[in-house]
């Protein structure tokens, strides 16, 4: 007789209590946390912009071409993959890319930063709401770059400056470069190493209307300590947990508090 339920049959029973306790913005007090979620995370009005993104991730999947990558779970090993399935498993899923877009659109984000584009979806979705943007992607698996690079061919609606390299290495300069830094999404699930760096280094930056989007906060317990240490720190006043992703704000006119979010 199984005693300890399955991983997965765990996250849906979690799932399900977050959709009957955490719906609609249920408890919720703050006006700016009410909006944000009845207005955005809940809206599921799919915008032109999607329909393009969508099917440059089904012209991907097509893809035959097969790429040699370093595994990020396993230092040292490669993986061999056909850039189909290397899409399939590393770009984020449409109701997320969904979720950054209207973010990025509703706060008028106009210098963005993402750190791990993978695939360019997520990218792509970060930066169609408006023509006059200003992104910087950084990635440090120069084969998945080459795919993103595809992605941005076809579908860019604005310029993004793509670099390759090590987080340490493009970061500092990547921050200097942009005028102020109002979006920062970290795609960064297999940094677990370098993620409290990357944040430490980001918010040195921040403003009171930027906004920071994690990825994976629950994915591995070192993702949901850090998770706990992004919403401990001084400088954070919001942060809305939606299981998979976490959104944290900076605003001081905001009481600090940390919200729980069905998505």
């Amino acid at each position: 007789m199984r005693i300890i339920p399955k991983a997965n049959s765990l996250r849906k029973g979690i799932l399900l209590y977050r959709g009957i306790r955490y719906r609609k913005g249920f408890g919720v007090h703050s006006p700016f946390v009410f909006n944000l979620i009845t207005k955005v995370i809940e809206e599921r009005c799919q915008y032109y912009s999607f329909y393009d993104i969508e099917l440059i991730r089904k012209q991907l999947l097509f893809q035959n071409g097969e790429i040699t990558y370093p595994d990020r779970q396993q230092k040292g090993k490669m993986r061999h993959r056909t850039i189909g399935r290397i899409v399939e498993r590393e770009a984020i899923r449409p109701k997320h890319g969904a979720l950054l877009f209207r973010l990025a659109n509703y706060f008028k984000s106009k210098h963005i930063l993402q750190i791990g584009p993978s695939m360019g979806l997520s990218t792509l979705y970060l930066t169609s709401y408006a023509s006059d943007l200003k992104c910087i992607a950084l990635e440090n698996v120069p084969e998945f770059a080459s795919i993103a690079r595809i992605a941005f061919s076809k579908a860019a609606r604005n310029p993004v400056d793509l670099r390759v390299g090590g987080y340490k290495d493009l970061l500092p300069k990547a921050l200097k470069d942009m005028e102020q830094l109002d979006f920062v999404f970290f795609n960064t699930l297999y940094e677990q190493q370098n993620n409290s760096w990357l944040f430490e280094t980001c918010l040195k930056h921040v403003h009171g209307d930027t906004v920071f989007v994690f990825e994976g906060i629950k994915a591995s317990r070192k993702m949901r300590e850090f998770w706990q240490k992004v919403c401990s720190h001084p400088e954070v006043t919001v942060t809305i947990d939606l299981y998979s992703m976490g959104i944290v704000f900076f605003n001081k006119k905001l009481h600090k508090r940390d919200y729980i979010v069905y998505f």
